[in-house]
């Protein structure tokens, strides 16, 4: 594998047929994606690339076919295919289960359309839960059904579990994620101006360091919300069943509050303050914020931390391929301490935590951190997948 001009790269797109789910529920609007189940992928590469091994990027919900890291893969000599699960610019129905069965699509185009000899499955951000996710499942399938009920049956999906992982600038799940982002001061679901005013992480002179103590019972406000919206959820799926109607959507307010955005004391790495929005007083009532918009079954299957099966720190513990983490410490979003917790859960032996210095979450105005990335990403493949040794 060498390295070659950038000039002639080029994107190969890929329309991959899938299984849809049939229980009638309608899940999509799109009529195109109801009628012609399609999942796409955009794989770069080099002219006359090698099949010895391509990279398989894939997030539960974002559009992932133009990554920044797609095209550094490629003119390192290494092709990379970002995918998409049928939930892109739908995620508010987002079934982690169903979004794992995608990804085991891509996974199996990857080998035996494509005919790669190796698959490397890459979780970047929330892609790392789902990769994760997957593959535990694809090793060890224990999961049956979706945390609502439905059909999920790993065990007969026949998936192909990548040769090896790698997680950059990843978090651990989503759930995990909001019950460190949820606003612990709302005290009324219905009224996101209902507040504990005396929990108000923005509140005017409020300033850190924060008191430890005080951030405590923040931390258990947040859990305490988190599970009053599961008891509600668990209440609305009984009557969803009861009625037979396919699901509620609703609306979860204030989700952009983790004290780490205000307080470089709790977690330190090398990021500044605020978050991967920008002001996190602002993105907190935004109408883009973590969770924003979600469904009964979405937010049992994906956001809830008592029932999503998308865990990195559980699932990782049935994942035995050689696994890198990799933590970009000028993180907004995915934090150090997530990264070490990830790589303490590991099964296998062949793994490896590198800590990449002062390196935010999109690489934003960092070029040169883009090539040392993919650097280090690439010459771990070599070394680890394909077992070249360096002469």
């Amino acid at each position: 594998m060498t390295s070659t001009s950038s000039t002639t790269t080029r994107d190969h797109f890929q329309r991959i047929p899938y299984e849809p789910a049939n229980d009638g529920r309608v899940e999509m609007h799109s009529g195109l994606s109801r009628h012609y189940p399609t999942l796409h992928g955009n794989l770069v590469a080099q002219p006359g690339y090698s099949k010895d091994v391509g990279v398989v990027m894939c997030h539960p919900a974002s559009n992932f076919l133009s990554h920044f890291l797609l095209r550094a893969f490629a003119e390192a000599g290494v092709p990379a295919m970002g995918l998409n699960t049928r939930y892109s610019s739908n995620e508010p129905a987002l079934i982690m289960e169903r979004a794992a069965f995608d990804l085991g699509t891509g996974v199996r185009w990857m080998a035996d359309e494509l005919g790669f000899e190796k698959v490397v499955l890459l979780g970047f951000s929330g892609g790392g839960s789902l990769a994760s996710f997957y593959q535990s499942q694809a090793q060890n399938p224990t999961v049956t059904t979706t945390p609502a009920g439905d059909p999920a049956p790993f065990a007969e999906a026949n998936l192909r579990p990548a040769d090896a992982l790698m997680l950059v600038g990843a978090h651990p799940g989503r759930a995990r994620v909001l019950r460190h982002w949820i606003d612990g001061a709302v005290t009324d679901e219905s009224d996101p101006y209902a507040t504990d005013p005396d929990l108000d992480l923005y509140a005017p002179g409020r300033t850190a360091p924060l008191d430890l103590e005080w951030v405590q019972r923040y931390r258990d406000a947040q859990l305490a919300r988190m599970r009053r919206i599961d008891a509600w959820a668990l209440e609305q799926l009984a009557d969803l069943e009861r009625t037979g109607a396919s699901d509620r959507g609703f609306v979860v307010h204030r989700t952009v509050a983790d004290p780490r955005f205000v307080d470089l004391n709790l977690d330190p790495s090398d990021r500044e303050l605020g978050s991967m929005y920008g002001d996190p007083k602002a993105a907190n009532t935004a109408a883009g914020g973590l969770a924003r918009f979600v469904t009964v079954r979405s937010w049992l299957s994906t956001w809830s931390v008592d029932h999503t099966h998308a865990d990195a720190l559980t699932d990782l513990r049935n994942v035995t391929t050689p696994t890198m983490v990799m933590s970009l410490l000028g993180d907004q979003a995915a934090f150090a301490e997530d990264s070490r917790l990830m790589y303490d859960a590991l099964a296998g032996t062949h793994n490896e935590l590198i800590e990449m210095r002062n390196l935010n979450h999109y690489l934003v105005d960092q070029p040169d951190g883009l090539s040392d990335v993919v650097g280090r990403l690439v010459a771990w493949i070599r070394r680890t997948v394909l077992e070249e040794v360096s002469a």
